[in-house]
């Protein structure tokens, strides 16, 4: 409980909340490179997943067709 009464850190005068520019983001990226950060994670990903279910579904139907 004794750490929870002092004032967090971005309450302190000082510190870098005071001082970030106004324009920019907390994670240091344009709006473009985080996209495109992303999209190089998700994109591959969805693929892999539909990749995945596209086979999976194509099984069942086979089996499904022979039986």
């Amino acid at each position: 409980m004794l750490f929870l009464s002092f004032p967090k850190a971005w309450h302190l005068a000082g510190t870098w909340s005071e001082q970030l520019p106004s324009n920019s983001s907390l994670i240091g990226m344009s709006q473009t490179e985080l996209m495109m950060t992303l999209h190089s994670i998700f994109v591959p990903l969805l693929l892999v997943i539909s990749y995945f279910l596209f086979l999976k579904l194509s099984k069942s139907e086979s089996k499904n067709v022979k039986g």
